[in-house]
């Protein structure tokens, strides 16, 4: 069996997805999605890490950039079992990179008690009058995940609905925090040391994968 399509549908409760699928043979498949974070799983990924005990004022750092979010998940597929190999087991690298967005210096100063507009901070190489960005914050990161699923075959021989269940975990990430006017490097690091420390702990992400096939060409 060779076999190829678009693969697109939802991870619930947190991405869009949509790629490109390709079946080598009856053990063996693969797929190439673009995903995205918005409404209505904004915020699921964030309550997540707070469900597993993150703390709420770390987590906050985030609650911004991830109000929308894009990446790509590669992955590939293991068909087992009678009738058609209706089931797979697979595996998935997925890369995510948030919105870069405006934080308020609030966040940062709760999170690590400090004073952005302390002394600690000095402006350059501009005024804070005519900054444009000032407080930023950058964050990627990578999941792996791995899942379980069946398929079923719809009357129409070019459409075929899947059904996963999925676990993924964080197994890296950057956050850049950065400000147009002031040096703030020292916190900057301590903000990227202390949100990867947190993900790669909490970042497990439970879904509910639904995906409908619609297959370009195929022959058996």
């Amino acid at each position: 069996m060779v076999e190829q399509g678009i693969h697109f549908g939802l991870k619930i409760p947190y991405t869009y997805d949509i790629g490109y699928y390709k079946r080598f043979s009856t053990r063996i498949g693969m797929h190439l999605d673009l995903q995205f974070i918005t409404i209505p799983f904004s915020n699921v990924p964030l309550s997540y890490m707070k469900m597993w005990g993150a703390e709420p004022d770390l987590v906050a750092i985030l609650n911004e950039p991830y109000s929308i979010g894009a990446g790509i998940d590669l992955g590939g597929h293991y068909y087992f079992g009678s009738d058609n190999r209706r089931y797979y087991i697979g595996i998935s690298i997925q890369w995510m990179n948030l919105l870069k967005r405006d934080l308020d210096d609030a966040v940062i100063n709760t999170a690590f008690d400090v004073d952005l507009d302390g002394p600690k901070f000095p402006e350059g190489p501009i005024t804070k009058a005519d900054s444009e960005k000032p407080l930023t914050l950058n964050t990627n990161y990578l999941q792996l995940g791995l899942f379980v699923g069946k398929k079923w075959q719809l009357r129409n021989p070019r459409l075929e609905v899947r059904a996963e269940l999925e676990m993924s975990m964080n197994i890296w990430s950057n956050h850049n925090l950065q400000s147009d006017y002031r040096f703030i490097t020292p916190v900057a690091n301590q903000c990227n040391d202390e949100l990867k420390a947190m993900m790669r702990k909490y970042a497990w992400f439970p879904t509910l994968n639904i995906f409908l096939i619609y297959k370009l060409d195929y022959k058996n």
